[in-house]
């Protein structure tokens, strides 16, 4: 497990200074055109590139499978299919913690930009752009946990075509479920309320984490018994 860990930072390593960059045009992007927004533009950098980082990690290292004949020739190294999924869900979880966190610490030091909507770098915006930041990220990998399998399955460029069609799919969902008309999205609001507390963010953000490590362990269980039964 730790060698198959090992060679998927490697491959990582060449892929942090495209990824990023990518994050970096994002997040100058959406904090500048939200800059005069208040409390509600204020995390938007931070948030998109949380919410960014493990879809774009999970397709870039798929493609450089696909590219460079990886996903073959690490078939015949001394790891077995069972280490070499743990190993593509490990990095993929901590690539994305760690450009999150990079991502609430830049917005965090950015905060004298909303200084002109009356936000100031207080503790409790500072602990709101974490939890959000924290919430985006591990509602992306959500998604990303949902499409691993197909890419086990099926590799890079088909199950890329899958994946696109399964986010609009769960764009869709969540859509329907966040109207204003839905039961569910009503009860989600009372919960929170126009001005959550610490509490209720932090256990918002606590209930997300847990449906996340859930997903992921189904998520990496059927992985595994997709990838050993494919002929590579």
């Amino acid at each position: 497990m730790k060698r198959a860990f090992m060679s998927e930072l490697a491959i990582v390593r060449t892929l942090i200074p495209s990824i990023a960059g990518v994050g970096l045009f994002i997040f100058i992007v959406m904090t500048l055109a939200n800059a005069s927004d208040g409390d509600s533009g204020m995390s938007a950098g931070a948030c998109a590139v949380s919410a960014m980082s493990p879809i774009m990690i999970m397709n870039s290292l798929a493609g450089f499978d696909n590219q460079n004949g990886w996903e073959r020739y690490r078939a015949t190294l001394p790891f077995s299919r069972k280490d070499i999924v743990c190993a593509r869900y490990l990095c993929i979880v901590a690539f994305s913690a760690i450009m999150a966190c990079a991502a609430a610490l830049l917005n965090i030091v950015t905060i004298p930009l909303f200084n002109n909507a009356g936000i100031f770098p207080t503790g409790q915006v500072v602990f709101e752009i974490a939890i959000a930041s924290a919430a985006s990220m591990l509602i992306s990998l959500m998604m990303v946990f949902l499409a691993q399998p197909l890419f086990f399955r099926f590799g890079h460029m088909e199950a890329l075509r899958l994946s696109v069609g399964l986010f609009a799919l769960l764009g869709c969902l969540a859509m329907a479920t966040l109207s204003s008309s839905n039961p569910i999205s009503n009860w989600l609001m009372s919960i929170a309320g126009a001005n959550p507390d610490s509490a209720v963010l932090g256990c918002l953000c606590a209930g997300i984490a847990v449906l996340a490590l859930a997903l992921c362990a189904i998520s990496c269980t059927v992985s595994t018994k997709v990838y050993r039964v494919r002929d590579l």
